[in-house]
């Protein structure tokens, strides 16, 4: 039996896992929800020839380089960081534990043996609950403050889109070729840094039955 196993952790406490899978997670959905309405008016601006008019806008640098964006990281590293803090030395404990009681395993009766077994994994289980539970309420507050930079972000998509005339919006990652004249993300960045220049990540239980954020798998 392997010290994971011994001890009930699948796989450590993912405190790196969680800090990369959240930013993964959050440069999916931040704007997803805030795409100008089809068939919105267009201005003068519009092509007179009827020929779709194309803007285009980066989601994951609207994350990561808006004001609100940075500050949203930062604040997601500092919970990362807490969380190693916090957590690390306990587990690293367990794992020394679960070392020890393998190598002693010749010389224990199987009674003993099974004693201390059980109560790693007892140990195991309760560190790994305490993670979990800490993990998903700042998953929950992360949830959260992104939907804040996406309602701030909506009225500013849906004014450019008028502005310009356009026809399409469309996020940088589905586009093969494209000429810079059509990317406004640097217009957008600019005007979401006027009206939301900071947000606050609060931990907080989820509500029952609400999904949490998908989460991509680390590398």
């Amino acid at each position: 039996m392997n010290n994971r196993s011994l001890i009930g952790i699948g796989g450590g406490l993912g405190v790196a896992v969680l800090v990369a899978a959240i930013l993964i997670a959050g440069t999916q959905g931040t704007a997803q929800n805030s795409q100008p309405v089809a068939g919105a008016p267009a201005t003068a601006g519009a092509p007179a020839s009827g020929a779709p008019s194309i803007l285009v806008v980066d989601r994951g640098a609207i994350l990561r380089t808006s004001v609100a964006g940075k500050d949203l990281i930062r604040q997601i590293d500092e919970f990362g960081k807490a969380m190693e803090a916090k957590y690390g030395e306990e587990e690293k404990k367990l794992r020394a534990d679960a070392q020890e009681l393998q190598e002693q395993a010749g010389v224990l009766s199987p009674e003993a043996r099974q004693k201390k077994e059980r109560e790693l994994r007892e140990r195991g289980e309760s560190l790994q609950k305490k993670v979990q539970e800490e993990q998903a309420a700042i998953q929950n507050g992360i949830n959260i403050a992104r939907t804040e930079i996406e309602k701030a972000l909506g009225p500013i998509l849906n004014t450019l889109f008028q502005e310009r005339g356009a026809t399409i919006m469309l996020d940088r990652g589905a586009i093969v070729l494209g000429s810079v004249d059509i990317d406004v993300t640097g217009e957008v960045i600019k005007r979401l840094d006027q009206v939301l220049p900071s947000v606050t990540v609060t931990p907080s239980k989820p509500e029952p039955g609400s999904q949490p954020a998908e989460q991509s798998p680390a590398q």
